[in-house]
């Protein structure tokens, strides 16, 4: 009986060490790969460039992964995104690049890598595309000077946005800043991309960063939820703040311009503790934020000039915004020029943007200048702020 205990153990072990073996080489063999490459259809941009961190979007026709090959110098890397430990497939890509350095150039590639079908064990691949390369530079907190412009209230009106962007000097501007009201309301993504992204980024390129201050009507529509994976941010949020030489820019949310219990939201709004978690951001930000202490100027853009729809009308931030001693608050949604200079309310300059009207703003570490002028380049407004003594 023992010997055949041993004998059947030994077929036993034989057999078990023949699967092991049959596992190893199926595992070891290769997926398959076919003749097939996406196509890039929109993009690559950059969303909310900081002085060490961007995040690169683009779109293909077709469901892929996708990485940024970010050149630095002589050194090349990689960076491909996860989610939960698995890599994102789809046709909307988002790679966020952080660890640069500030006034840095770098040049990259996006490359997107065909996924023909997610199978559970060996999913069918194809071939990857890459974008022609293409250069961006880092903001620097010691830079000398920054050049951004600013519109405001495009609201999907695309022949609009073409005359703003062609007034544009786009050699000279660092970064666009849109003050938000991209949109009437957000229904699909042809609709973002038709009646905003597309001509936006056509005119930025893959090269010069957009940076976006959310207005009340990105809340609102059956798309709005999923705006925030078109123009993503380092820090995963719609506010933050930018070092940008001698301008600290700081991108507040206004959100909605009507309190959250207001039938025609229909319950579905929570932006108060929203706002309460932001304005406890932005406290932290004044105490502690060194660059914003020793800026020559502090900048803020935000779509409500009025810091939108809060309990106490907005008293908390402006107190705030005076206490952070913010030279400028360039805001929109009023649709129509407006400028206010500093009283015993708000301690510093603001400014409302028309919204066929283009802002250019210069800063160097004596003087901030902000030019106004129409979608035809016509002038509407000077305003020059001299550094605090």
């Amino acid at each position: 009986m023992k010997s055949i205990r041993i004998a059947c153990a030994a077929t036993c072990l034989g057999i078990a060490a023949l699967a092991v073996q049959g596992a190893a080489s199926a595992q070891s063999e290769p997926y398959k790969v076919f003749d097939t490459r996406p196509v890039i259809t929109d993009g690559p941009y950059l969303s909310a460039l900081s002085d060490t961190a961007v995040s690169v979007v683009w779109m293909t026709d077709a469901p892929s992964h996708a990485k940024v090959r970010l050149h630095d110098g002589d050194s090349v890397r990689e960076i491909e995104p996860q989610v939960d430990g698995l890599v994102p497939v789809g046709q909307r890509h988002v790679v966020t690049i952080k660890g640069l350095a500030p006034g840095r150039r770098y040049t990259y590639e996006a490359v997107a890598t065909r996924v023909v079908k997610l199978k559970p064990y060996w999913p069918d691949k194809g071939f990857s595309t890459s974008s022609p390369a293409a250069a961006f530079t880092t903001f620097d907190p010691q830079q000398g000077k920054i050049s951004f412009s600013v519109v405001t209230d495009t609201h999907e009106d695309t022949a609009r946005i073409g005359r703003l962007m062609k007034l544009i000097d786009w050699p000279g501007t660092d970064a666009l800043v849109h003050l938000g009201d991209a949109f009437h309301w957000l229904d699909s993504e042809e609709q973002l991309w038709a009646k905003w992204l597309r001509p936006t980024v056509a005119a930025l390129g893959p090269g010069k960063p957009l940076l976006f201050a959310r207005g009340n009507h990105e809340l609102r529509g059956a798309f709005a939820r999923e705006l925030a994976g078109y123009i993503p941010s380092p820090e995963g949020r719609y506010y933050y703040s930018r070092a940008m030489g001698p301008v600290h820019l700081l991108v507040i949310d206004t959100a909605e311009d009507k309190p959250d219990d207001t039938n025609v939201y229909a319950q579905l709004n929570r932006t108060q503790p929203y706002r309460e978690d932001e304005l406890a951001w932005l406290r932290a930000e004044v105490s502690g934020n060194r660059h914003l202490a020793k800026a020559p100027f502090r900048v803020v853009a935000m779509h409500q000039a009025d810091w939108g729809s809060l309990a106490d009308q907005g008293a908390a931030w402006t107190a705030l915004a005076n206490q952070a001693g913010v030279d400028l608050v360039i805001a929109g949604h009023e649709h129509e020029f407006s400028y206010h200079a500093p009283d015993k309310v708000h301690a510093y300059h603001q400014l409302i943007l028309g919204q066929d009207q283009l802002a250019r703003v210069d800063a160097t570490e004596r003087t901030l200048t902000v030019k106004v002028t129409t979608d035809k380049g016509a002038p509407v407004h000077t305003l020059t702020i001299p550094v605090r003594r």
